[in-house]
């Protein structure tokens, strides 16, 4: 059933104390408390309808209207699901943005998952709707945007998550995507032309009730498609070519790499066999893996892929098939920007005490943050309130005032820290910012990834 949240609240709800930052953060802080059954509503209902990469078109349009109930103007339908509305300060400045990510992840033995798609929010983008709703609401009540110079940007994002190969490829044949990540598609189209820096809180199942990871990993997308050749699997089988042979080979060898690889690249390879359409009694003649490379750089992801191709090559080699590799890109590792990142823990700080925070130096999971982290400084801090791993069936928010209202509120006042009187923190950490791409030369970089090569015995 779907909850239906109360009605927004009035501007200016909450008394002012005081023409101060600390008097619109007290004030924004108030608001977001009182607000805690809405949020909590908000963050269940998305839960409760998970929708998978660049269809969450529900989930786009609960954002729309929460958006568009405070008075603010709406974009909608952005990389096919995007939505966004600004909020403008008393004068120019820059436009910084809150992020919120749309999409669910396949777990389709999670107790919530869709039964038709096996969708489901084991990842937690369900909070972020929440905190993205609560800091829009709390900024709108507080009429923070007298006090605020420059532009907060309300951006739902969608495709967090990495789709599958085969979906993102026909996707992007009918002409609807070029990149599986939804940021990488709104950088492409432009919806990000402007932006200064972003911000966020994901939900994890180990983080205190706010901490920092410094770094993720980023990692390519890789397919390798084993052509064999077809024949009786029990009168003739020497006259075929075992294309899973070939395939079981391959990933026997990129196990037997795995002890190689140095511990400070953080590589991780995850494989899966696709299901071969082969009857019992016919040697398959065509196998399908699919995989991700993860590294914490662009170099280390590089020297594993070198090694991964080996291993497939010689798959193939082995059995005497041919294999046909699909090389995609996929996201950049993520390097949170050391400025946002203090700011936001003094906020932590001060709401949970030292004891409610938690930061470490290397997560190995990844997200198309990091491109944008490429491009702008971002703030990618995590949230508890949560059990069970990320992206499994255990996965579920158990306090919603930690999951989605606390980070909401750490959110707005790093926008407060940010953009208060003349912006002056924002001016300077984006003074002091170099960019490690621009648009132009990402965009490039992603192309050149993709690409396709045959290898047979010659």
């Amino acid at each position: 059933m779907t909850v239906v949240p109360p009605s927004p609240p009035a501007p200016g709800a909450a008394a002012p104390r005081g023409g101060s930052a600390a008097g619109l953060k007290a004030r924004i802080a108030d608001l977001v408390d009182a607000d805690g059954a809405y949020l909590t509503a908000v963050g269940d209902d998305v839960f409760a309808h998970p929708e998978l990469a660049f269809r969450e078109f529900r989930t786009a349009d609960l954002v729309a209207r929460e958006l568009r109930a405070l008075g603010l103007t709406v974009e909608e339908g952005l990389a096919q699901t995007g939505v966004r509305a600004i909020l403008a300060g008393s004068r120019p400045g820059p436009r910084i943005c809150v992020l919120a990510e749309l999409d669910a992840v396949r777990v389709p033995d999670h107790p919530a998952a869709d039964p038709v798609t096996g969708a489901a929010h084991a990842c937690g983008h369900n909070a972020q709707v929440a905190h993205l709703v609560g800091v829009a609401r709390a900024l709108v009540a507080a009429e923070a945007a007298g006090q605020l110079r420059g532009e907060v940007l309300f951006f739902a994002v969608p495709a967090e998550e990495y789709v599958d190969i085969d979906w993102s490829g026909a996707a992007r044949a009918a002409g609807r995507i070029e990149f599986a990540g939804g940021k990488q598609e709104l950088v492409r189209l432009g919806h990000f032309d402007g932006v200064r820096l972003a911000m966020m809180v994901h939900a994890h199942a180990d983080s205190a009730p706010l901490g920092l990871t410094w770094s993720h990993t980023g990692f390519l997308a890789k397919r390798a498609r084993f052509l064999g050749r077809a024949t009786h699997a029990a009168a003739a089988p020497e006259h075929g070519v075992n294309a899973l042979g070939a395939a079981t080979v391959a990933l026997h060898a990129i196990d037997a790499q795995r002890e190689t690889f140095a511990d400070r690249d953080h590589i991780r390879i995850h494989p899966v066999l696709r299901p071969a359409g082969t009857a019992l009694n016919v040697v398959a003649d065509e196998v399908v893996v699919d995989m991700l490379i993860r590294g914490g750089s662009g170099d280390a992801i590089a020297a594993a892929e070198v090694r991964v191709d080996r291993s497939l090559r010689a798959g193939a080699l082995a059995l005497g098939a041919a294999v046909e590799l699909t090389t995609l890109p996929g996201y950049l590792p993520l390097v949170v920007d050391r400025t946002l990142g203090e700011l936001f823990r003094r906020n932590a700080v001060d709401l949970l005490g030292a004891a409610g925070w938690s930061e470490g130096p290397w997560s190995t999971a990844s997200t198309d943050a990091g491109d944008l982290s490429h491009l702008m400084p971002v703030l990618h801090p995590t949230h508890g309130g949560c059990a069970g791993a990320n992206h499994s069936a255990g996965f579920r928010i158990v306090d919603p005032w930690l999951a989605y209202v606390q980070p909401a509120k750490a959110l707005a006042w790093t926008v407060v820290d940010l953009l208060y009187g003349d912006a002056r923190v924002a001016r300077e950490l984006l003074a002091g910012h170099r960019p490690r791409l621009t648009r132009d030369r990402y965009l490039e970089l992603m192309r050149a990834t993709a690409r396709q090569e045959t290898y047979r015995q010659a």
